[in-house]
């Protein structure tokens, strides 16, 4: 599950994101055909490495309060290699 404040930082960013690109259009630059797209790669990419930070986090937390865990698929693929060697 993700915290609220986790939430709250990433609406935060995001509006100011906005902003800045608001802002910058009304300062009499010629608009590129290309920014939008790049202003969505780079959101997406920024959404993609928080959203792996938040889940290798969550399982490092997991692990270290003792739940029992499903194994995640690196995990099964190591463990499968590592048998698949040791024979």
């Amino acid at each position: 599950m993700i915290q609220p404040i986790t939430l709250l930082t990433a609406g935060l960013f995001f509006v100011v994101l906005y902003l800045r690109y608001r802002n910058r259009r009304k300062e009499g630059q010629p608009r590129k055909r290309r920014r939008p797209f790049m202003l969505a790669k780079v959101i997406l990419v920024a959404l993609l490495a928080w959203l792996i930070i938040s889940y290798k986090l969550q399982s490092l937390l997991d692990k270290m309060g003792g739940a029992d865990h499903q194994p995640s698929l690196v995990e099964r693929v190591v463990s499968s290699i590592s048998s698949h060697t040791s024979r």
